[in-house]
């Protein structure tokens, strides 16, 4: 059987380019021989395997969106039962293999690790000469060693075992099989680690945004956690905390989520938006795609100022303990400050739609729509409050209630206005307990920033927090389109 489905799915993720280094056209219309020259072209062509991200169908909002369903965080909300449908199977875990949605995020991350593999095949071909250095060879590698290792990350945690592709296949290649999960891991492992190994530490001003050392770091500590393998987790999570870079958390935990926290302190990894309205409709040709749509479609819809495509549940605000700032900057509640006035969700048709609460974190209030469908608001895919939770976790883990366990809980908690965890304000505190707080600390802090899922699922708790809902384990494992089961022959989860 022949491989086309690469084809395919790149030519489903051409799009418009966005400023700064993403700011991009797509490269397909040269071929490599013609277009692989220059330094200007090695950077151009890496550039562009950046802007995938960006698009509506993943972490525009598509992605984010899934995934805080199926973690609990949020419901669908939109206009109506009819709008977007397929995101209410996410609710129940009644998923078919014909949601458009999974659909749309699988064909977006295979596009990025094509476009990976394209600059991976060809900039290592390239002869160093001139202003195409030993040094920013080894980063380009570097950086798209990485954006392809997130992409693989992503697909494995949705759909399983997935073939391995180091290079862009031919057109008439035979189909891989699919790879075992273990196989998955064990080659985004090592991309991550090659990444590390080839990327700097920060960057100046003009290349802000790029992959560095420590995002490959970060990574790695997030993906052994998944695996609960914690003195790995323990081992890159020091690397990120000791990091020359310099990361810390940011003064306010809300400046994280609008333009003031654009690759601040606390970021390790975000994708880069840029408020350029080429056009208002976005679902025209000339649409623009390079704004951060999840800052306006899952604001609340009262007063127009969004669409509310995913809100706050009842489950998340109750669990936020009293007196967290963090609710307030997470979650509209009804009387909430609310642009001019307060949050009323039976303003409109917010609350037949969408519950009682409204999404704040991330999103913009533009009642004129006056921006269009976006916010320059970047989406941080990973950031240092991660990182010490994590730490504070393999810690608890491995050596049980320590000071090293609990330093980093309670730097994220001063931050939330809480009071600290200790043996004074939390006698009798166990091992298993102090388990409990940091999850229960890591949905607090993340709410509505897609982690919630993959947290209990993997820690083995996904039944405990998601099964009045339906979830089984191996609902994780999201269906593969049928037409790729079509194209490939491989078996369906």
């Amino acid at each position: 059987m022949k491989k086309y489905i690469f084809l395919s799915l790149f030519a489903v993720v051409i799009l418009l380019g966005c400023e700064d280094f993403i700011d991009l056209e797509p490269q397909d219309q040269l071929t490599s021989t013609a277009f692989y020259k220059t330094a200007s072209d090695a950077i151009s062509a890496t550039n562009a395997a950046y802007d995938g991200f960006q698009h509506l169908n993943y972490y525009g909002f598509n992605y984010p969106d899934i995934l805080n369903i199926a973690g609990g965080d949020a419901v669908k909300g939109g206009f109506g039962a009819g709008d977007r449908p397929a995101y209410l199977e996410f609710e129940t875990f009644n998923i078919t293999d014909n949601n458009l949605r999974i659909g749309e995020f699988y064909a977006m991350a295979w596009g990025g690790v094509n476009r990976a593999n394209q600059v991976l095949d060809n900039v290592s071909l390239m002869e160093v000469d001139g202003d195409f250095t030993e040094a920013l060879k080894t980063r380009l590698l570097g950086e798209a060693t990485f954006l392809r290792a997130l992409h693989y990350t992503n697909l494995v945690l949705g759909f399983g075992g997935m073939p391995i592709y180091t290079s862009v296949p031919a057109i008439d290649a035979e189909v891989l099989p699919r790879a075992t999960v273990e196989d998955c891991w064990t080659f985004i492992i090592d991309d991550f680690n090659n990444a590390a190994s080839m990327l700097p530490d920060s960057y100046d001003a003009a290349n802000m945004g790029r992959a560095t050392k420590g995002a490959a770091n970060a990574m790695l500590a997030r993906i052994y956690s998944l695996r609960g393998e914690w003195g790995q987790v323990n081992t890159y999570a020091d690397l990120v905390i000791n990091s020359p870079a310099g990361y810390d958390l940011a003064p306010t935990f809300a400046e994280n989520f609008d333009e003031r926290g654009n690759n601040n302190v606390e970021s390790i990894f975000e994708i880069q938006y840029t408020l350029s309205n080429t056009s208002l409709d976005i679902w025209s040709s000339a649409g623009d795609w390079n704004s951060n749509f999840i800052a306006k479609y899952s604001a609340p819809q009262v007063g127009n100022a969004g669409w509310a495509t995913m809100s706050p549940t009842q489950e998340l605000v109750d669990d936020f303990e009293s007196g967290d700032i963090r609710l307030t900057e997470t979650v509209y509640r009804p009387g909430d400050p609310y642009g001019d006035g307060v949050f009323d969700p039976n303003d409109g048709s917010h609350f037949e739609n969408a519950g009682l609460y409204g999404h704040k974190k991330l999103t913009g209030l533009d009642f004129a729509n006056t921006a269009g469908n976006g916010f320059d608001y970047n989406y941080k895919i990973i950031r240092f409050a991660d990182i010490l939770l994590l730490k504070a976790e393999a810690e608890n883990e491995l050596n049980a209630v320590t000071s090293n366990a609990l330093d980093p809980l309670n730097r994220i908690r001063e931050r939330a206005g809480l009071l600290p965890v200790n043996t004074t304000n939390n006698p009798g505190l166990t091992q298993a307990g102090l388990r409990d707080i940091i999850l229960g600390e890591r949905r607090s802090e993340f709410a509505m920033e897609g982690l919630r899922f993959y947290d209990v699922v993997y820690r083995g708790r996904g039944t405990e927090f998601l099964g009045a809902r339906g979830y089984q384990p191996g609902d994780e494992i999201f269906p593969i389109p049928p037409s790729e089961i079509t194209q490939t022959g491989w078996p369906q989860n």
